[in-house]
């Protein structure tokens, strides 16, 4: 049997419901970047399943039917971080509550956040960043007010209608510049236009910016 095929094999015998493994998955693997399970149907997004190996793609599956009765999933054993990507979207992994604009709440493991204002499928990116030629090094001037932990913890994130993104609980961000801090609480802009970016300043208010569209 080829690698590929073992670590499949391995991947859905250990994590078949009522195995007494837990699903353990390395901190900064190809699987943690990429798993994503929305448990309310109604704000549900499939996972980009090009360019997955078939390890990724058996997680997903697997996460996907063992929370088909739409409870909330149990915790993995992932940090919750956020990357500044350059002229892009902050990239969110960890355990995800996402609470909507209108209150409707899901679950999920990946987020990448709009963060030039442009998107169509707002909070979510969707490139728009590209045509808009949004530009924003991921340079960050915030410190951290708690912290760093690698111990999984549960964070929310509730979308401002109109407004900022405002998360509750550990989060650490981090950038490709060597730049880091941790916070427990803190709004996260969406227009663009923010002059701390990732963080909102309130600058929304001022470019009358509009999450409908």
């Amino acid at each position: 049997m080829e690698d590929t095929s073992k670590s499949t094999a391995k991947v859905v015998t250990e994590d078949l419901p009522g195995s007494s493994k837990e699903n353990r998955i390395p901190r900064g693997s190809e699987a943690s970047s990429t798993f994503v399970a929305f448990m309310d149907d109604s704000a549900r997004q499939e996972p980009r399943t090009e360019n997955l190996s078939t390890t990724a793609k058996a997680l997903d599956r697997w996460f996907r039917e063992r929370n088909k009765e739409r409870a909330q999933p149990r915790l993995l054993e992932i940090p919750n971080e956020a990357l500044i990507t350059s002229a892009g979207p902050l990239r969110i992994t960890g355990n995800l509550t996402i609470v909507s604009e209108d209150g409707q709440v899901s679950y999920a493991n990946h987020i990448d956040l709009c963060r030039c204002g442009k998107s169509k499928g707002k909070p979510v990116c969707d490139g728009q960043h590209i045509d808009a030629e949004f530009l924003h090094s991921g340079r960050m001037s915030e410190v951290s007010d708690t912290l760093a932990s690698d111990r999984p913890t549960k964070i929310t994130l509730s979308c401002i209608k109109d407004g900022a993104v405002t998360f509750h609980g550990r989060l650490r961000f981090h950038n490709n510049m060597g730049q880091e801090c941790t916070k427990m609480r803190g709004a996260l802009c969406r227009c663009g236009q923010s002059a701390n970016k990732p963080f909102c300043d309130g600058s929304h208010e001022k470019v009358g910016f509009r999450t409908g569209r």
